[in-house]
């Protein structure tokens, strides 16, 4: 797909994210400009990122073509390591066994297998995995995004 035919671009801010076992976070910081997380050693855990979903625009329904994250770790004891999108309920796609440390902010892209029709509302889940060492398991999102084509 070329750029010229995408129909929307959608995004949303770092300071939206949920995250799912907020018992394994040490501390969590809303900013103007990001989300700052601190997980506990030793542990897994989800970030959830709920995406405006413009399921049809102009008589038409939209595909997804990739979602995209934007973040950086304070070291690579904090890994992102599998990022999944959805359609309400049903996943539409799985990057597993990655291991995205970057030391500044940087933006990933992921397709989106098959490119399917949306019709409820895209949702990205993001692992990270926390292990041990000296090094600071900051994270930080500043945005997560999608974009679509018809």
């Amino acid at each position: 797909m070329s750029i010229t035919s995408i129909a929307q671009a959608m995004w949303c801010h770092g300071h939206n994210m949920q995250i799912e076992y907020l018992d394994q976070i040490k501390s969590i910081r809303r900013a103007g400009f990001f989300i700052s997380v601190v997980p506990k050693l030793n542990t897994k855990n989800w970030f959830h990122f709920a995406i405006p979903t413009p399921v049809i625009v102009d008589g038409n329904r939209l595909h997804a073509d990739s979602v995209m994250i934007r973040f950086k770790t304070y070291s690579s004891v904090a890994r992102v390591t599998e990022i999944h999108a959805y359609d309400a309920e049903t996943r539409i796609a799985t990057h597993n066994g990655l291991t995205l440390s970057p030391n500044s902010l940087s933006t990933h892209r992921f397709d989106i297998p098959n490119n399917p029709e949306i019709f409820w509302g895209l949702g990205i889940s993001i692992g990270v995995t926390v292990g041990s060492g000296t090094g600071s398991p900051t994270i930080e999102f500043a945005s997560a995004g999608c974009d679509f084509f018809p």
